[in-house]
């Protein structure tokens, strides 16, 4: 599954970015391992488009993935609108990031990836 295979580069840049202290460019990282993990649950499910915008996508996950099928609870997903928002901040503001968010940043992407991969394969 090509989305899978994103989600695993994204991590190492993520994962390389905050070895390196490039801590927006881990955020960036993380946001899109988050974002293509969040399609192969999808398309897993058959749910298919050619392409997501962010809201579309997080609004579709939320209902297929943890309302109606329960693949996810809702603690295991509250964080998926934080790295939304930290994406944000990482891409269009000057403001110096926070380690520790950062670090929690990357402890739940590849947590939540970890239990996508369960699922997908």
């Amino acid at each position: 599954m090509a989305s899978l295979e994103r989600v695993g580069d994204f991590i190492a840049g993520a994962e390389a970015s905050f070895n390196a202290g490039a801590l927006a460019s881990c955020v960036l990282c993380c946001y899109a391992a988050i974002f293509w993990a969040q399609i192969a649950v999808l398309e897993r499910l058959g749910i298919r488009q050619p392409s997501w915008s962010h809201e579309g996508l997080r609004n579709k996950f939320a209902f297929e993935a943890v309302k109606k099928r329960h693949l996810f609870t809702e603690d295991e997903v509250k964080f998926l609108r934080d790295a939304y928002q930290m994406r944000r901040d990482a891409h269009y503001l000057a403001e110096e990031l926070s380690y520790r968010r950062v670090e929690r940043l990357l402890k739940h992407t590849k947590e939540f990836v970890e239990k996508v991969r369960a699922i997908v394969r």
